[in-house]
């Protein structure tokens, strides 16, 4: 019965919404597959319901709408990661998986209810027709950007290869333009930067596991051979993961041929499928170290795993995230498809790489025999720990981000103040962000009307939406408690100033120069994980003696 439903899932696209909708509503109804009766009986019963909803409600029911609505309900009974993706959801996933897709290679995002770009490809038709960061789009095709969501705008970008789109666009200080642009193949970067960092030292960014990122890779370890390179530093802070396949291969360029990288198992445990090394080994020699950070994902930490469990290389920076569910897509025929857990992974060590507290339909219960803090072993005798995720070797606490800098983020004060900075200079080479150009930063916070909704600001502004009734000595009032509301926010100002300082000076470098100039100008320089990995690697008594059975 299994092996039945199971093809059937695969080849849902074939039979349309009826069978679809009955396969799944079987989940949210608690079926089981020994029993076939039960699990007719349950399909039945969710087909009638939705028969009887369509045909006797009260108003008329947009049927696609109410079918959609109850899978997503369903869906959400399980854990985070299965979904039914469809419209823009769909289009983002194959962006994510991909390593082309049609458009015109700009990023956007709503600053102020105004639909702003604030990323363009270098060398995509937007780049190519002037688009800057900092531009913003009034119409896309005749279709005004006023009122619309993130998930319209990126319905109405999309389109396929040698279509044409065109967008009015508006650069402060000068007029609206109307811009006509060709959609091509336009390629994701997953490697957006490589170089040597020391003499014998190479260094390689890698943001996502997409298409192509093996042969990128390889490419980039070639170039830095040949300049000398000995030890390398990969740098995997930031990656949610992507292509398995891409990451494996990756994994097995440092590791013997046949090496075990990864299994996945399957409902009560079941080997689904182990992922060995092939024989393209193109470093299996030289210090390796590879920085993770708390949102480090997925098939990253699948090869940091395998990485630190056969001692290849030494692991910088914080716990990563724990994602270890594997998802299949079952695509569907009307641009949408299915995404569904099917198993876990686990390193070579033995140890899941999953969390166990993600899930709401408590898959990830654990199995009582081996605890999910239970210890596990490197292949040189080294303990590591089981409960998901990756624990470092090197632990380096990551500041975390204040609120009130994440919601100046949020409502772009970085990005704006950057492009309206830039507008009228160029930074020099020795550039940084100094007490002049902070003082200015402030003020323009405080004249766009900033306020950080902290709990104070929260209850203060709820307390006002529930007077009816405004006198002078109300008023009054009001004023005097946000006058201290004001004045405590340019405290919080004040007392984030070296944060703010370090996020305002990366988002100016980064508008001025592009991703390039962020790492040679400020990565490289100042960040503690990429520094201490120099020194370790520099160490080879340091470097062995972490990697050595204790």
């Amino acid at each position: 019965m299994k092996k039945i439903v199971y093809r059937s899932l695969n080849n849902l696209a074939r039979y349309g919404w009826p069978i679809t909708l009955a396969l799944l509503a079987a989940f949210a109804l608690g079926f089981t597959w020994s029993s076939s009766d039960k699990l007719y009986n349950n399909i039945r019963l969710f087909d009638r319901v939705t028969l009887m909803v369509s045909e006797n409600y009260v108003e008329e029911v947009d049927d696609e709408k109410m079918v959609k609505v109850g899978i997503d309900a369903m869906l959400s009974k399980l854990d985070n990661y299965t979904k039914f993706l469809r419209g823009a959801d769909y289009v983002r996933l194959r962006q994510e998986t991909e390593s082309q897709f049609e458009g015109i290679g700009a990023s956007m995002e709503f600053h102020r209810d105004t639909l702003t770009i604030v990323s363009v490809v270098e060398g995509a038709p937007g780049h190519r027709m002037g688009l800057k960061p900092g531009d913003r789009v009034l119409k896309i095709d005749s279709t005004s950007t006023l009122g619309l969501d993130a998930k319209q705008v990126r319905m109405l970008m999309w389109g396929p290869a040698d279509s044409r789109i065109e967008l009015s666009i508006y650069r402060p200080g000068g007029k609206e333009r109307l811009v006509s642009i060709t959609r091509e193949d336009v390629e994701i970067q997953s490697i957006p930067y490589y170089s040597m960092i020391s003499d014998k030292i190479g260094y390689i960014r890698v943001t996502r596991f997409s298409e192509n990122c093996l042969k990128d890779f390889k490419n980039a370890v070639k170039d830095m051979k040949k300049e000398g390179m000995n030890s390398l530093v990969l740098d995997l802070r930031g990656n949610p993961g992507g292509l398995l396949l891409e990451a494996v291969e990756i994994a097995g360029l440092f590791l013997p041929e046949d090496s075990k990288i990864v299994e996945t198992r399957g409902r009560n445990g079941t080997l689904v499928n182990p992922y060995r090394a092939g024989d393209n080994s193109i470093f299996f020699n030289g210090g390796l170290a590879v920085i993770v950070d708390e949102q480090t994902a997925s098939a990253a930490e699948i090869l940091a795993g395998a990485i630190q469990d056969y001692d290849r290389g030494i692991i910088i920076g914080t716990d990563t995230y724990g994602k270890g569910l594997v998802q299949q897509v079952l695509q569907f025929s009307d641009n949408s498809a299915l995404k569904i857990t099917t198993s876990k992974y686990y390193l070579p060590s033995g140890r899941c790489l999953q969390k166990p507290d993600w899930s709401t339909f408590e898959l990830l219960a654990g199995d009582p025999k081996n605890p999910a803090d239970s210890l596990y072993y490197t292949g040189s005798g080294r303990p590591v720990y089981g409960g998901g995720g990756i624990m470092p070797d090197i632990y380096l606490e990551n500041s975390e981000e204040s609120d009130y800098v994440t919601a100046l983020k949020q409502q772009a004060c970085f990005f704006d103040f950057a492009i309206e900075y830039l507008r009228t200079r160029k930074i020099g080479r020795d550039f940084r962000v100094d007490g002049r150009i902070m003082s200015r930063f402030k003020k323009f916070v405080a004249d766009r009307g900033f306020a950080f909704l902290d709990e104070d600001r929260i209850a203060f502004e709820e307390f006002k939406g529930k007077i009816s009734v405004l006198d002078n000595e109300t008023k009054n009032a009001l004023r005097v408690i946000e006058e201290r509301l004001n004045s405590k926010e340019t405290w919080q100002f004040d007392n984030h100033y070296s944060e703010i300082m370090t996020v305002l000076n990366e988002e100016i470098v980064l508008r001025s120069g592009g991703e390039k100039a962020l790492y040679e100008k400020i990565w490289l320089k100042d960040h503690a994980e990429i520094t201490e990995a120099k020194e370790v690697l520099s160490d080879s008594r340091r470097y062995l003696s972490i990697l050595a059975s204790r």
